[in-house]
């Protein structure tokens, strides 16, 4: 039997997902039913659970979208060596392009009223949110190893602040879709330049 791609699984994931986000849009998540889901993505029932065991896992994955957005963009900034105010900039306008296929920021906002409710599905976003701190976390310590960032700067505590960043967006986005993503990142760049810019800016704005 050949062997399947990692595209082809990847696509159909994404089908999935896609099929899911019109359904609880409709409905909702708790009038939606994993039949729902295997009906409007038209496939078989093993052909959607081989890829979610459960409507959770579905929510978990919707919800998760973004953060795995923001990983993308923080792993690319290390890899191109970009400044770190850029790096943030870049943030909304990414998120941007992933809403624009089926509002699913604005469904990432209702899971997570969810996991408030639902200890399961908190313990699960909780640990991809922590992922995601952590490597923001690691490009903060970067960048004040670089000289980038001053080294008074609390990575942990930035990194925190940093991700309440894109979620105030993501939620800001869900309350007006027409929010646009390049003048919050502009904003949030020249936000996060004024104190974590380089250090000879910091040292100026402390003579």
């Amino acid at each position: 039997m050949p062997r399947v791609s990692d595209a082809y699984l990847a696509e159909r994931r994404e089908h999935i997902l896609t099929a899911a986000a019109a359904c609880f849009a409709r409905e909702g998540f708790h009038r939606t039913s994993m039949r729902n889901v295997i009906d409007e993505a038209g496939l078989s029932p093993g052909a959607v659970y081989r890829y979610f065991g459960s409507k959770d896992d579905i929510i978990v994955a919707i919800a998760m979208d973004a953060i795995g957005a923001v990983q993308s963009v923080v792993r690319d900034s290390i890899a191109r060596r970009k400044p770190f105010p850029e790096l943030v900039g870049a943030l909304p306008a990414t998120i941007e392009a992933m809403d624009r296929v089926d509002s699913r920021t604005r469904l990432a906002v209702q899971a997570w009223g969810e996991a408030l409710r639902d200890t399961a599905l908190g313990d699960a976003m909780r640990t991809g949110v922590d992922g995601v701190l952590d490597q923001l976390r690691e490009r903060v310590a970067l960048g004040q190893a670089r000289g980038e960032i001053p080294a008074r700067v609390d990575a942990t505590a930035t990194a925190r602040v940093l991700l309440g960043v894109v979620q105030g967006y993501i939620l800001q986005r869900a309350w007006d879709p027409a929010l646009s993503a390049d003048d919050y990142g502009r904003a949030a760049r020249d936000l996060v330049a004024g104190s974590l810019g380089a250090q000879t800016a910091a040292g100026r704005s402390m003579q």
